[in-house]
């Protein structure tokens, strides 16, 4: 198919950018939710009496454990299914389990909390990577896809704006001996007022109007058994976002408790550089990772499209040590590498199935994904505090995160160059359909 017949059966350009900027929207909202969860767990921690291990297993191994048993089942629906519907209905499920978090009175309800959630986000990266690769012609949706992930990245770093400054701010007021409302401690009203800013996207999603399916092979979604056919690309790829997650759950869910305990800065302290040194990284590493997937892609065939990740993931490793840095100024420094690098990787494998496989078959795909990213995610933030007990207990977090993250990073190098070396299909041979 031309690139003008493409574009031409795909929708309008103004149609897709608007659609692309409410789902961009919710990517930055969901991940800003997920990130903020690392300012709030020292004050978790302390008000409902729990261990490091305690909290590692309630905001990251449930949370993840709950993505990755949903998300296949709702890959699989979102190949079938109305998208935009399964969107709304996510969103409204996310502020459910908000809402949880800010009534937790113990474990259990924080751990049913970050259930939901989990199985909320299970229901937005398929659906939206599907939307996304239907909304834009493969011209357009290298960089269309890494939209989602830039959404995201700025969402962590609006995670630290927003909650260190805010929870800066309503802690100074407990201080002063002002009522919060309805007598709610700080970390509280934060997960409430992001349960509020939640439900304001709704009627935004419900606007969006279902595109049509392109490039499918078959009507009616496609079978989990196809999956076997794209096997020497998928295994590697999926077993490296396994590791890439780990790495990344080990080291950056545990960086603000680093900075508290180890560099004694409170979150109204580091909110401001941490903050700008996250969003700025963060952009540079999504946009060049949609860049150089495109370059790689134009000039090395299908296989170039992951070189890169694996450059990257193996840059991650030194910079897992960023919690053993001297000072404040070196772990700014690490974390930028770690950031931009990470960024990069974790940005290509994404496009990479948006081009790879057929649309009967992505969010099944996607599914597939987030259960690696999920699985990466479940153990990581419990692994790292582990290595720290270990290497003698809290003070000694930045060797934990080192050891957990270091090893992880140069395996999941290793398993997207392997899946670099795969090359037997391509989505773009397939022709459009509706």
């Amino acid at each position: 198919m031309s690139a003008e017949s493409s574009q031409t059966a795909y929708p309008s350009l103004a149609r897709a950018r608007r659609s692309q900027a409410i789902i961009v929207a919710i990517a930055f909202f969901t991940a800003m939710d997920i990130y903020v969860i690392s300012l709030l767990v020292e004050p978790i921690k302390h008000e409902l009496g729990l261990t490091d291990i305690e909290v590692g297993l309630a905001n990251t191994t449930v949370l993840y454990g709950a993505y990755a048993l949903f998300c296949i089942p709702m890959g699989l629906l979102a190949d079938r299914a109305n998208r935009v519907r399964m969107m709304a209905a996510a969103m409204l499920l996310w502020c459910f389990g908000l809402l949880l978090t800010a009534l937790s009175e113990g474990v259990w309800l924080l751990v049913a909390s970050k259930a939901v959630l989990g199985i909320a986000n299970a229901i937005t990266l398929p659906t939206a990577m599907s939307l996304l690769a239907d909304y834009f012609a493969p011209e357009r949706r290298a960089m269309a896809t890494t939209s989602y992930g830039i959404g995201q990245g700025v969402g962590q770093a609006g995670a630290i704006f927003v909650g260190g400054f805010g929870l800066g701010a309503l802690t100074q007021l407990t201080i002063g001996g002002s009522r919060l409302l309805f007598g709610l401690t700080p970390w509280r009203l934060v997960s409430l007022g992001f349960a509020a800013a939640g439900l304001l996207l709704i009627p935004a999603i419900l606007s969006l109007r279902e595109p049509r399916r392109m490039e499918v092979r078959q009507e009616g979604g496609g079978n989990i058994r196809e999956l076997w056919a794209y096997r020497g690309f998928l295994v590697p790829l999926l077993a490296g976002t396994t590791f890439l997650s780990g790495m990344s759950t080990g080291v950056v869910s545990w960086m603000a408790p680093a900075l508290t305990r180890i560099y004694g800065q409170q979150p109204g302290d580091f909110a401001g550089w941490f903050g700008a040194v996250s969003l700025i990284s963060v952009l540079a590493g999504m946009v060049a990772g949609g860049r150089l997937s495109e370059y790689f892609r134009r000039r090395e065939g299908q296989g170039g499209v992951m070189r890169p990740a694996a450059f990257a993931a193996a840059a991650c490793a030194p910079a897992s040590f960023v919690a053993m840095m001297p000072d404040l100024l070196w772990f700014a420094m690490a974390a930028i590498c770690f950031t931009v690098a990470f960024a990069i990787a974790i940005t290509i494998p994404m496009v990479a199935i948006s081009f790879r496989i057929p649309n009967e078959l992505r969010g099944v795909v996607m599914g597939c994904y987030v259960v690696t990213v999920s699985l990466g995610g479940a153990f990581a933030a419990p692994l790292v505090a582990m290595a720290s007990a270990g290497f003698g207990g809290d003070a000694m977090l930045g060797y934990g995160m080192a050891a957990v993250g270091a090893p992880f990073a140069l395996m999941a190098s290793a398993c997207f160059w392997w899946a670099s070396r795969r090359t037997e299909f391509s989505a773009e041979a397939v022709p459009a359909a509706v």
